[in-house]
């Protein structure tokens, strides 16, 4: 089982920070596009420490690919409606 949490970890976390990098670019209302960008990846690599952190704690495998499954998602659908705002 460490194996799967391992993987869910790292490929998991992976998904989540680049989703959210996305998203937080897309966003964010600087003037300057490469700073939007630039801040969104700094933040990124933060969530995704907290998420690897996270899935190490004491929280079921099937709970954790659950909630991954679900942030996802709901930061796929934002990503979405983002890209159609902004053209």
């Amino acid at each position: 089982m460490n194996i799967l949490r391992l993987i869910t970890a790292c490929a998991g976390g992976y998904l989540l920070s680049s989703l959210l990098t996305v998203t937080l670019s897309l966003a964010l209302p600087f003037s300057n596009k490469i700073e939007a960008i630039s801040f969104a990846t700094m933040i990124s690599f933060l969530v995704w420490l907290g998420f690897i952190i996270y899935s190490y704690s004491n929280i079921k495998l099937k709970s954790l690919i659950i909630q991954l499954s679900l942030i996802s998602a709901n930061l796929y659908l934002i990503n979405i409606c983002l890209t159609g705002i902004k053209g």
